[in-house]
């Protein structure tokens, strides 16, 4: 019985250190003197593109890369019936180059999203479509200066459309947000 009064003494002083902790740096964040402008600037909204624009965008870190949305294929095919029902697919064909000096890696699966027709942002569904290759369950490797071409699939409601096509890179992660209307 005395041991588990210690275990649950050592979880408690852990979550006490952690809430300490957690404090002390929120704190510590908003006393910090002499923050630069530069540091806190959020970059202004881009006009949205169309399909088969390139935008140039910045992930964390400082990596700069050219994407573009070359197509959106709707409806897509999800082959052999593994289809939801009440869902209609749809495959955005994305190409991301590299423009920075190293290697990236990164995760469309969490980079791309759909805003529908009905104003919802849609993540990205694991399906496979006929219409094209997907990058490798989303993920992408890209050596400085070379690109890579791919489909992120987007299983939306019947009767949604996609409106829009969003890029937030680094996961969303970083400030930089591109978008392509689809007519």
């Amino acid at each position: 019985m005395r041991f588990c009064t210690l275990d649950h003494m050592r979880r408690w002083v852990v979550v006490l250190c952690v809430l300490v902790l957690s404090v002390a740096s929120c704190s510590a964040e908003k006393t910090k003197p002499d923050a630069s402008p530069e540091a806190q600037h959020t970059p202004a909204p881009r006009p949205a593109a169309h399909i088969g624009q390139t935008l140039d965008l910045m992930r964390i870190g400082g990596q700069q890369i050219a994407v573009t949305l070359t197509e959106v294929i709707a409806p897509a095919t999800v082959p052999n019936g593994w289809g939801t029902a009440g869902k209609t697919y749809l495959a955005t064909k994305i190409r991301i180059e590299n423009a920075g000096t190293t290697t990236i890696v990164g995760n469309t699966n969490s980079d791309v999203t759909v805003v529908g027709s009905d104003d919802q942002n849609y993540p990205a569904d694991f399906a496979t479509v006929t219409e094209c290759k997907d990058f490798a369950y989303g993920w992408f490797l890209i050596a400085a200066g070379s690109s890579n071409t791919g489909c992120v699939v987007f299983a939306l409601p019947t009767g949604v459309t996609a409106a829009k096509v969003r890029y937030a890179p680094s996961s969303g992660i970083s400030q930089d947000v591109g978008e392509w209307l689809n007519p």
